[in-house]
């Protein structure tokens, strides 16, 4: 156990009086001291008590103590690498492997575990939480290295960093210890959690409870057994909330099905209001309110063994498993009430399309998943377990067999929205005619990203002020320049820039700028390229999410990419710096303005010639037939009523036949 000698710099994850008396008290008890007399107190967080009261009283005593500022943006390895890009693109894979590998797991570990997806979603269960969230490895191990970078700046050889009890400890002690850190549990982090996810961790080990609970939250009943007997096998869409069915090169779940041959009596969505209900209604679409079941369907919870030695690994994994049994049973009922045979969704990010998977495979069916976004480097976040897997490229495909994603079958498809170009063509051109008539020659698109109040675990704000304030600078200063903005999430934009929304209505006046404020349920219904379309050069002002970028590119516009945060292992840096890659928006700026101001332009300007047919082999428009074709083939099998298996096997040899054999992969060993 950790002995704090006098002299020490002790740093504090939660600066909590109960939490250092039960520590204190607890060290005395097992004779192992914990606090000397420290030569400096740092604190990330702490108790409004110890904020008030605590931390005034040790500073009138002589203590030196205070908040540990910094910012998420400033935390980069000795390489450049922005940490939150390097943790879950490398870090985290090796404390998994430590985790896995260590007494805990193994005694814990019971042969359940290794039916169905049990064991990848307990993995990713245990590894996948957002950086904000307190409860995940990622902030824990983010923490570690945020005091490690303010022991480098302040050239302090070793510590102590004391934060809250989890499982695994040991093997975050010996990451710690690697960066001259000594780990210390505090025993009592003075912090009680009443919100939303806690209450559901509880209500999951009482399904009966939560399902109750559920239906009066929607105001549900039960689902007429006549709805179950006369329906077809149906495709269960998780979509993102953009529930339009017009094919206009707006944002659509139904992408695939406007673009293929699929029939709509095959498509089952959920509504939230009885006039998205009445909108499917009228598109010939069947929606039910979520959650709405008739059948109680109750598989058997996998076990785990106990060993008194390892509690604190016990629970956690327990309440994964709960989590999985609860999400595999709600699933399970679902689709068997609405005959769901193919659940397709995007969202991979989280384990729970595992026992989403596990769920529809017992009801004989497949879960298809779809890329939505673009991988440009390893992300533990992104590995997945599905039957079917849409994915851009071979490039995509390669990601995925170094995540350790278990895929049956690998469908390259290409980006799914190049179909979008020519349907938004004329929209594009009115809007670029409208800044023209105002003087604008040249115009920019300045793409950005979503921001969050606090910076130290998110970009923050600031960020995205920059993404505005440089080129709306440009924009004033130069009558002939104007410049296009597509927020990703509009409905907060100018309360999110601040004072730079004054500069934004400034420019706004002019007659130069122009915002595309379309909203979808969540997120922005506007697809990217249509304000690229509008546009001379695109400008994305995240290399590190650069799928928006990638979107411009495909359609041949000049695009750019900043990397003002550190994602230096991404696919995108094998672009040419100086021309596609930058590092800040001045660079970017003079840049642009040299290309704009040379006769024909700089030579090789904003181009991705270099990488796109990796990226997309087809780049042929037709990605959103090949998935919706794709998809009705395997609903025509189910109809015919074919085992899963069948199907999928003669579905990927039909794909084949008619794309190239090297256009399905897999990463099944």
């Amino acid at each position: 156990m950790t002995v704090i000698m006098d002299g020490s710099v002790i740093y504090f994850c939660r600066f909590s009086f109960l939490g250092i008396v039960f520590s204190w008290l607890a060290s005395f008890l097992t004779q192992q001291p914990f606090l000397g007399i420290p030569k400096s107190i740092f604190y990330i967080d702490s108790t409004l008590f110890s904020e008030r009261v605590v931390i005034p009283f040790l500073r009138i005593c002589g203590f030196e103590v205070s908040k540990l500022d910094f910012k998420l943006l400033d935390i980069k390895d000795e390489n450049g690498e922005l940490l939150r890009a390097r943790i879950p693109r490398n870090d985290l894979f090796e404390i998994e492997n430590e985790v896995v590998g260590s007494d805990a797991y193994k005694s814990l570990y019971h042969e359940s575990w290794q039916k169905d997806r049990v064991k990848g979603y307990i993995k990713k269960g245990l590894f996948f939480a957002p950086l904000k969230s307190t409860d995940s490895i990622a902030q824990f191990v983010f923490i570690i290295e945020v005091v490690a970078w303010h022991m480098r700046s302040h050239e302090y050889a070793k510590s102590v960093l004391i934060m809250g009890n989890r499982p695994w400890f040991g093997v975050f002690r010996d990451y710690a210890a690697e960066r001259g850190i000594d780990l210390y549990k505090m025993k009592f982090s003075g912090r009680f959690s009443f919100d939303k996810s806690y209450l559901r961790s509880i209500l999951i080990k009482y399904p009966r409870l939560y399902g109750i609970l559920r239906k009066f939250k929607y105001g549900q009943t039960w689902v007429k057994s006549s709805i179950r007997k006369s329906a077809v096998p149906k495709l269960y869409i998780e979509g993102r909330g953009d529930l339009s069915l017009i094919n206009d090169g707006y944002n659509s779940d139904f992408f695939w099905h406007l673009n293929s041959e699929f029939p709509r009596k095959y498509i089952l969505y959920n509504h939230c209001s009885k006039q998205e209900e009445e909108y499917f209604k009228s598109h010939g679409i069947q929606s039910v309110a979520e959650g709405s079941v008739d059948y109680e369907i109750c598989y058997k919870k996998p076990k785990l063994c106990k060993d008194r030695r390892f509690i604190d690994e016990y629970r956690a994994i327990g309440d994964i498993l709960s989590s999985y049994n609860f999400q595999k049973n709600f699933f399970g009922s679902f689709f068997k009430t609405h005959s769901v045979k193919v659940f397709l969704s995007w969202f991979k990010f989280s384990n729970s399309h595992m026992a989403v998977a596990d769920a529809i495979n017992e009801n004989g069916g497949v879960l298809a998943v779809w890329q939505m976004a673009f991988d440009g480097y390893m992300n533990i976040e992104s590995r997945i377990s599905a039957d079917i897997y849409f994915c851009f490229s071979k490039f995509s495909q390669k990601i995925d067999k170094q995540l350790g994603s278990d895929i049956k079958y690998n469908i390259v498809t290409g980006y799914p929205k190049d179909y979008v170009g020519p349907l938004l063509r004329e929209e594009a051109i009115r809007v670029r005619e409208k800044l023209k008539s105002n003087g604008a020659e040249k115009i920019v698109f300045a793409i950005d990203e979503n921001s969050n109040d606090d910076e130290r675990w998110h970009s923050g704000h600031g960020l995205q002020r920059e993404n505005y304030s440089h080129i709306l600078e440009k924009v004033l200063v130069t009558p002939w320049l104007g410049v296009i903005f597509k927020p990703k999430s509009p409905r907060n934009l100018r309360k999110r820039l601040g004072s730079v929304a004054d500069l934004l209505a400034e420019a706004e006046k002019t007659g130069r700028c122009f915002v595309y404020e379309g909203m979808g349920k969540y997120t922005s219904s506007v697809p990217p390229v249509l304000a690229g379309l509008s546009a001379d050069v695109c400008i994305h002002g995240h290399l590190g999410a650069g799928t928006a970028a990638l979107e411009c590119a495909f359609e041949g516009l000049p695009t750019l990419l900043i990397d003002s945060e550190g994602y230096l292992n991404s696919k995108l840096y094998e672009l040419p710096e100086g021309k596609v890659v930058f590092k800040d928006w001045p660079e970017t700026i003079d840049a642009v303005m040299e290309h704009f101001q040379t006769p024909g332009g700089v030579s090789g300007f904003g181009d991705w010639s270099s990488i796109l047919d990796e990226l997309d082999p087809f780049r042929d428009g037709k990605a959103a037939y090949r998935m919706g074709t794709y998809l009705h083939w395997l609903i025509q099998g189910f109809e015919k009523g074919m085992e899963r298996e069948e199907i999928m096997y003669e579905t990927a040899e039909k794909y084949k036949k008619q794309w190239g054999a090297d256009k399905v992969l897999s990463t099944l060993k």
